[in-house]
């Protein structure tokens, strides 16, 4: 049996020796020691080690959150005195504070940050299932992933094409910046089937002096199990960013810099070849056969980026409210990607997995794909705002937005016997238009020049909001977009596997969502159409048509309640006119659960979520290319996953105790397949804790 030693010596928190009011005082230890007085003692199993853990950290965190905080940062406002609430001062009061988070790109538009339920999908870890629409991967946590239902794609200038980690890394584009009262933390911890299986977040985000704040964003996905997963399938994602946020005395200049580490390592068995002995109810994954035994894939990706501010005008009028603002921004990103694939050499493998690729030579060094890519990106933007007159004491909302703007990107790739430099130069425009709550207009649009000159998008939103009758948004998007490094080439081991030369692709799309919250009701309807799309062929090959696709979907979301019994359901029907894309017709989520409050303070759900789709061809995801290509030797079948779930609340800790795949259980001897070839493990047991902390 594994055992484990803990010895926690917390030396006196800061501020220990600021007074408290009487009503918020606490009876804790100061210092708090825990300490084994002999070796022997120092040993605990690991059933309790990490309840003694979490209380070791989180004891000093909770006394100190109920101390005053005086410290001022960027966008900080008084605390509300005591006075003003009737002379009480409790701790759940002091913690009520107002959180909002915005990103550098627009900081004038916050969201509030809200944690007041079990909903969000608290259950769903999985970032591919923390959503409406599902993402399919290849069975374990933090593997390769692509929608399940379609999705036009984002693109502007140069792509590398490799998004299929997407989902587990964040960019300093996507890193939240808040603005808080007091420092703010949000951890979470979930334990899988073995020690080594797990996933951590922590976000993090404190005040300094003189208009500094500091943000933190950390993810780890680490899957190093020994049975619990299939053979050569293991990996560790990281993603790492923090930044810092400086705002003028004035208020008139907002700087944020961040730097962003994110990195992707990953065993790729390239799928089961046979599936593993079933006994009963009871498998071991680990004796299935894999196609690949020493084929690894690492992704890294530093990112350095400062966005900068300068605000004219603004301020308060005392009759007519706001007043306009005008803004002058400067971004600077300088972006450094590696990009690695390799497999040792065999000869019996390589002849079968890597013949596809026409007129590549076997090496006894193995297969390697390498390349490097490295963007350097500025740009510069005017824009003028009006923030919106209502609700002054939260978020802020622009009333209207009107920004045009230039990007340059200067991309540069290096890779054996194919080195090349690329420049792009954009212009770009936004328009928001926001005059009621029952009116929003969103308009975005960029055009290309230089190296990827003719290359656009424009979009449009346009949201009515009818009331006790409900809503309606109506969105389109047309683009036009050139091909992807990896549709234009590939080397392997130095050799060329393939060279294109395709023409620019035109996607369009448009939708249309009502929504009737009184009846739970929301409908989505969806039309892409496609010209020139390229895809990858059952060789793993690119392609191009010249056929155009279409691709309806509708997409429902109803929910039901009874008492304390609640229904949540999504479907999703879609239909693509030509094999070049497919589809499941239909995927359906359903969540049945009971929600109630236990002892008056615990919010509790207990239940369980299915998912299923139809029988399909479904995609082959190749490790080599990084890419979900067309196959025709396996159809992924009607599986009716389900998880079985208990989740609870208390003020800010929550956690939740999952059966995942409960369905292996009964359907003996049947695997659970999104995309082909790459089952999900059977039947396990997950642990989730989540604790958001104000210290």
């Amino acid at each position: 049996m594994v055992h484990w030693c803990i010895g926690v010596i917390v030396s006196r928190y800061p501020g220990a020796n600021a007074p408290l009011p009487e009503s918020t005082k606490v009876r804790i230890p100061n210092p708090l020691r825990i300490f084994a007085a002999k070796p022997e003692m120092c040993f605990m199993s690991r059933s309790i080690f990490y309840p003694v853990f979490l209380l070791s950290f989180l004891l000093p965190a909770l006394s100190a959150a109920q101390q005053p905080d005086f410290q001022r940062g960027p966008g900080s406002r008084s605390s509300t005195s005591s006075s003003s609430r009737g002379g009480e001062q409790s701790e759940i009061e002091l913690d009520t504070f107002e959180i909002f988070y915005f990103f550098a790109e627009n900081p004038n538009q916050e969201i509030p940050f809200s944690d007041s339920t079990l909903g969000n999908y608290f259950q769903q870890y999985d970032p591919v299932r923390k959503r409406d629409l599902d993402y399919r991967h290849l069975g374990n946590l933090g593997s390769a992933h692509q929608p399940i239902v379609f999705e036009a794609a984002w693109r502007r200038g140069f792509d590398v094409g490799l998004h299929q980690y997407d989902l587990y890394m964040t960019p300093g584009s996507e890193m939240p910046y808040f603005r808080i009262e007091r420092p703010y933390s949000n951890v979470s911890y979930t334990q899988g089937s073995e020690q080594a299986d797990g996933y951590t977040t922590a976000q993090f985000s404190r005040n300094f002096a003189n208009g500094l704040n500091y943000a933190l964003d950390y993810k780890r996905i680490t899957q190093l199990g020994t049975q619990g997963q299939y053979p050569n399938q293991n990996n560790r994602n990281t993603a790492f960013t923090n930044g810092m946020w400086y705002e003028s005395r004035n208020g008139r200049y907002d700087g944020f810099f961040s730097f962003a580490a994110n990195t992707i390592q990953q065993e790729d068995n390239g799928g089961i070849q046979r599936e593993p002995i079933t006994s009963g109810q009871f498998s071991s994954p680990s004796s299935a056969d894999v196609f690949l035994e020493t084929a690894r894939t690492r992704h890294a990706h530093r990112e350095f980026m400062y966005t900068h501010y300068y605000r004219f005008g603004g301020g308060q009028d005392s009759i007519r409210g706001p007043r306009r603002s005008y803004t002058i921004a400067h971004q600077a990103v300088f972006n450094n990607s590696t990009y690695k694939y390799y497999d040792e050499y065999d000869a019996a493998q390589d002849s079968s997995f890597y013949n596809a690729f026409p007129g590549l030579l076997p090496d006894p060094r193995g297969t390697r794909l390498f390349f490097k890519h490295r963007k350097l990106e500025n740009s510069l933007r005017l824009a003028t705002f009006k923030l919106d007159s209502r609700n002054q004491e939260r978020a802020k909302n622009q009333r209207d937005l009107l920004e045009v703007g230039a990007i340059h990107s200067l991309h540069r790739i290096e890779e054996t016997g194919a080195d090349s430099t690329l420049n792009n130069l954009f212009l770009t425009g936004k328009y928001r238009f926001n005059p009621n709550e029952r009116l929003r207009i969103n308009l975005y649009g960029h055009f290309g020049l230089w190296d990827n000159a003719g290359d656009y998008r424009a979009e449009g939103n346009l949201f009515f909001d009818f009331k006790k009758v409900g809503s309606l948004s109506l969105g389109a998007i047309n683009q036009l977009y050139s091909p992807t490094l990896m549709e234009h080439r590939l080397y392997l081991s130095g050799q060329q596997a393939y060279r294109n030369d395709f023409d620019k692709t035109l996607s369009t799309t448009l939708s249309g969502t009502y929504s009737l919250p009184a009846f739970q009701l929301e409908i989505t309807g969806r039309y892409h159409l496609l010209n020139n799309y390229i895809y990858f062929d059952t060789l793993g090959l690119a392609q191009q048509t010249g056929i155009p696709i279409s691709i309806a979907q509708l997409i429902i979301k109803k929910g039901f309640k009874v008492g304390r019994f609640h229904l949540d359901n999504i479907v999703a029907l879609q239909q693509a006119t030509e094999d070049f894309i497919r589809l499941p017709s239909i995927y359906s989520k359903h969540s049945l659960y009971y929600g109630g409050k236990w002892f008056k303070v615990l919010d509790v759900r207990l239940g369980a979520d299915l998912r299923f789709n139809n029988s399909f061809y479904a995609p082959y995801y190749n490790p080599v290319t990084g890419q979900f290509q067309l196959q025709d030797g396996r159809e992924v079948e009607f599986y009716p996953a389900t998880d079985v779930f208990f989740s609870m609340r208390v003020t800010k800790f929550r956690a939740f105790f999952k059966w995942e795949n409960a369905t292996a259980a009964i359907l003996s001897g049947q695997l659970f397949y999104q995309t082909a070839y790459y089952a999900h493990p059977s039947s396990v047991f997950r642990l989730g804790l989540r604790w958001r902390f104000l210290n």
